[in-house]
């Protein structure tokens, strides 16, 4: 198998096949993606109801370029990543994107990884799979981030698509959320 480009083959647990060894390691590291999944958990303390939030972040120099949570109460596809698509081109236009990585709480569901494909992103890591979110009692639709870039491969192949980073904190997250729902639902 190649590498390079193929590293999206990486596990939900967030395992990533092993970097060939003559190439100096990229500042991508472990502990670079908790500090970044640190700063969507932040952003998602904005909506403590649905907590998915997410920050673009520049892939060479680790700049924070944008961040966004969801509001889908103001407009039903403003899910955080697409928030933070919007803060990003509202900063820096509609250029620039494949030097870019998302960082978001919970996996893209299928309309935000079509973006995400659209803008031509192609690092994305979340914290909580599809799944935890839906045990969380949210609804997603049953497709992962993988199975939309795999049906977008003519046109578009991922450098790294990385799940379950902090998961356990995010995870808390989202059953903290789905506690609150639950109490505020009663209340009204």
């Amino acid at each position: 198998m190649i590498l390079g480009r193929r590293r999206f083959l990486e596990t939900a647990a967030g395992a990533a096949l092993p970097r060939p060894t003559e190439r100096p390691a990229p500042p991508d590291t472990g502990s670079d993606h908790e500090r970044f999944m640190r700063l969507a958990i932040e952003e998602a303390g904005e909506n403590p109801a649905y907590p998915f939030g997410a920050v673009i972040v520049g892939t060479r120099d680790g700049d924070v370029l944008a961040s966004g949570v969801n509001t889908m109460r103001n407009n039903p596809v403003l899910h955080g990543e697409m928030a933070a698509m919007n803060d990003y081109v509202r900063r820096h236009g509609n250029r620039g994107w494949a030097d870019t990585t998302l960082y978001t709480t919970g996996e893209p569901c299928p309309m935000c990884m079509s973006a995400l494909v659209w803008a031509n992103v192609r690092r994305v890591v979340w914290g909580s799979s599809i799944d935890e979110l839906r045990r969380a009692g949210l609804h997603q639709i049953a497709l992962s981030a993988r199975e939309v870039a795999a049906a977008a491969r003519p046109f578009y192949t991922p450098d790294l698509l990385l799940g379950g980073v902090l998961a356990d904190r995010t995870n808390r997250l989202f059953q903290e959320a789905r506690r609150l729902r639950r109490h505020t639902t009663r209340d009204h």
